[in-house]
């Protein structure tokens, strides 16, 4: 008789978070009664949200707040949110000042975004880079809602700042938009009688070498989806913004704008990686 082989755990730690996850899930089983059709309607729920490549997006919009509050807890510096599902990485390369990719037709007032990055006791910090993407003015981003063949990388850019950190970038005012609804994560949230906007914002990843990461959000102030944001505790109050708006004929004309644009000033603050002791 041949001995049994030993099985090995490759990951300990995914052995030992999945024991509890399924231990978590068996008493929801167990303490909601539920029904085997009703077992049997969340697997093709899972199943389709697989097939219509939602993964993504219905983990964005019901868990990575939470993923992002336990990553970041009693983290120093400007505050973190969410990265959601429509960053794509390796977008073009540029140097402050400058102006995101965007169509020949694009849409939407002007928007002047500026700041400084800088270190917790407030240096300004040259070298780090500012990955940003947003949506559009109808609330579209490229390589989802907008194919990359149109538009490439529409404003989309990793912004090198200046040698006083800082950057001075030119692009449109963001709209807010609905998440895709017609798949199996809006059937979910119809179903739950919420609807599925999201408040006009801006995204950013900001990093620089002896610093933590930085991905987080700025949002317009005023937006009529501030307070009800489908993903549930996204928008944190230190992250509002307000763009000032700009109308006079002669500032218009000197740049070159035949209407009113905005500017946006936010100073971002990075917090150092500590070194653990050896």
């Amino acid at each position: 008789m041949k001995a049994a082989k030993t099985v090995t755990t490759e990951d300990p730690r995914l052995s030992e978070v999945f024991d509890k996850l399924l231990g978590t899930l068996r008493n929801f089983i167990r303490e909601n009664r539920i029904t085997h059709e009703e077992y049997r309607r969340a697997v093709a729920f899972l199943a389709e949200v697989g097939q219509k490549g939602e993964v993504s997006l219905i983990c964005d919009v019901f868990v990575e707040v939470t993923v992002d509050e336990v990553a970041n807890n009693g983290r120093g510096g400007t505050i973190t949110t969410i990265e959601g599902p429509f960053y794509v990485p390796n977008a073009p390369a540029m140097k402050s000042p400058c102006e995101l990719p965007h169509r020949p037709d694009e849409k939407g007032p002007v928007l002047f975004l500026s700041g400084v990055v800088r270190s917790p006791n407030g240096d300004p910090l040259p070298g780090t880079i500012l990955d940003l993407w947003q949506s559009d003015q109808q609330g579209r981003y490229s390589h989802f809602d907008i194919p990359e063949a149109v538009a490439p990388y529409n404003l989309r850019a990793r912004v090198a700042v200046d040698h006083n950190g800082k950057f001075d970038v030119k692009t449109r005012l963001p709209g807010p938009y609905e998440i895709p609804k017609a798949g199996p994560t809006g059937a979910l949230l119809a179903a739950m009688g919420r609807h599925a906007w999201r408040p006009a914002h801006l995204h950013m990843k900001i990093g620089r070498q002896g610093y933590r990461n930085l991905t987080t959000q700025v949002f317009m102030n005023n937006d009529p989806w501030l307070e009800s944001d489908v993903v549930e505790g996204a928008v944190k109050s230190a992250l509002i913004v307000d763009p000032v708006k700009h109308d006079d004929p002669d500032d218009l004309r000197q740049k070159n704008l035949t209407e009113p644009y905005y500017t946006l000033t936010y100073d971002f603050f990075l917090e150092p990686v500590i070194a653990k002791a050896a």
